[in-house]
């Protein structure tokens, strides 16, 4: 598997106010990007977990702790779903 290594910085003042050193900070800026860009729909959860240095299940976890629906469904699809149950349990 090709690795990109990329560099970020930030000013000491940033990390004094977080109160977190640096390997922390990375750490939590992987998990919010991975967090982020699932919620959006930009990474699968297999994806988003592995930039989160996390298994599915540990993910999975995290994601519901911060309220982010694992399932990703949009409101219009489950109101159209719940209609076709509605409209086939009559039939």
């Amino acid at each position: 598997m090709l690795v990109n290594k990329m560099e970020f910085s930030v000013t000491e003042d940033i990390l004094l106010a977080l109160n977190e050193k640096p390997a922390e900070f990375l750490k939590d800026m992987r998990t919010f990007a991975a967090i982020k860009f699932f919620e959006i729909g930009k990474l699968s959860l297999g994806k988003a977990a592995e930039l989160a240095e996390m298994n599915k299940l540990d993910f999975m976890e995290l994601l519901s702790k911060h309220r982010i629906s694992v399932y990703n469904y949009p409101p219009e699809e489950l109101e159209e779903d719940l209609n076709n149950i509605q409209r086939a349990r009559k039939s």
